[in-house]
């Protein structure tokens, strides 16, 4: 069964493809005028070049995706959020191997002391999720949901294993930056990468900005997107429903409760051409920009967190410093590649020795193991 338009409702992809390219716009028609998709964009840049800008589909109902376009990418957020504590770490605001508790005192609770900033961006902390609902209101004022945190018992010995923080990363890590610049990742991204680089990049969104794509119900109802990687309702609630309520994520991804606040593992609202300037601007001079020095990256990219994690099956995924790195599960543009997936099928990564940035976005989700995104990769390998 399929919620996405019909072929003859479907806009054909439009934007730029330089010349070697075409089996990037090839593989995205494909998946918009016979996968499927519905609607999406997908750029790529070289050298701090854009060799790919291409968008197509539909973003509401009865609206065409254009050049405009921005929608939720999910936990394509987490890369973002990694990206802004990777900054900081190289201005001297703090030391990624030393402890959060260095910095965050009250976290050190539990004995989550010694747990150090990169091992927290790896998913080691064990504080997955939180253990009671929070009101909405909440969401927004950050200091209850940080505070709850900090206090809260880890489900396992800190640094001892790894699994997905799929929410609470981001309040995590977004409090180390505000408790060692001063800033909320939302000020910082806003300050000193969305501005420098011109991005339309933002934690949640207007919920009525007409710019913003609708997220649809997964596009394959049999496949389907489970709210977490784990089968019990427990682990679920855990991860998912005592911060957003009941529903999947796709249903509550365009309502206030997940819109108006800024959640740093989850909500960030943005462009694939944006997503793809900002992480070329990791690897590359990009419009006059670079975020982060080679050896951060190399650090940051190193596999620290991979095989079975300790409560959820084993998908393939391998984790550096809060980045996903090459794996089978997304194999990216190789060994080397460093990003960020998002539910659904968003991609952004970067590959520092192709000096390459790339930005994947739709608002069709697909199932737990949709590859479209790969598919996407998979000819731009051949292009390079």
């Amino acid at each position: 069964m399929t919620s996405s338009p019909s072929s003859r409702n479907r806009a054909a992809p439009r934007g730029y493809v330089a010349p070697g390219f075409g089996a990037v716009a090839d593989a995205f028609a494909s998946n918009v005028m016979d996968r499927g998709e519905g609607g999406a964009a997908c750029t790529v840049l070289v050298n701090g070049d854009v060799v790919v800008d291409i968008f197509g589909g539909e973003a509401r109902p009865g609206k065409n995706w254009t050049a405009h376009t921005k929608s939720v990418v999910f936990s394509v957020s987490k890369g973002v959020t990694t990206i802004l504590l990777l900054m900081a770490a190289e201005s001297g605001f703090l030391d990624l191997d030393r402890p959060v508790a260095e910095y965050w005192p009250e976290f050190g609770a539990h004995g989550k002391g010694s747990l150090t900033v990169r091992e927290l961006l790896a998913h080691r902390g064990g504080i997955i999720g939180l253990e009671q609902p929070v009101a909405p209101h909440e969401l927004g004022a950050w200091f209850p949901v940080v505070d709850a945190l900090a206090t809260q018992k880890p489900l396992w010995r800190p640094g001892t294993g790894h699994e997905y923080h799929a929410i609470t990363l981001g309040y995590l890590a977004g409090e180390v930056l505000r408790r060692t610049t001063g800033c909320l990742p939302s000020e910082w991204l806003a300050a000193e990468v969305a501005a420098p680089l011109g991005l339309d990049m933002t934690y949640g969104d207007d919920i009525d900005d007409p710019n913003r794509a609708l997220i649809r119900q997964p596009m394959d109802q049999g496949a389907g997107i489970p709210m977490s990687p784990f089968d019990d309702e427990t682990s679920a609630q855990i991860l998912f429903s005592h911060v957003y309520g009941p529903g999947d994520i796709f249903e509550v991804s365009n309502k206030p409760v997940f819109l108006d606040h800024e959640s740093p593992a989850a909500n960030l609202v943005t462009r694939a051409r944006d997503l793809a300037r900002l992480y070329s601007a990791t690897v590359v001079t990009t419009d006059g920009v670079r975020l982060l020095q080679a050896s951060t990256v190399a650090e940051a990219s190193a596999p620290l967190s991979i095989g079975k994690p300790l409560l959820g099956p084993d998908v393939g995924t391998r984790w550096g410093t809060g980045f996903m790195i090459h794996s089978h599960r997304r194999p990216m543009a190789g060994p080397g590649s460093f990003g960020h997936d998002g539910a659904g099928g968003q991609l952004a990564f970067a590959h520092p020795g192709l000096e390459l940035g790339f930005g994947f976005q739709t608002a069709f989700p697909g199932g737990d193991f949709d590859d479209r995104a790969n598919r996407l990769t998979t000819a731009l390998q051949t292009c390079l």
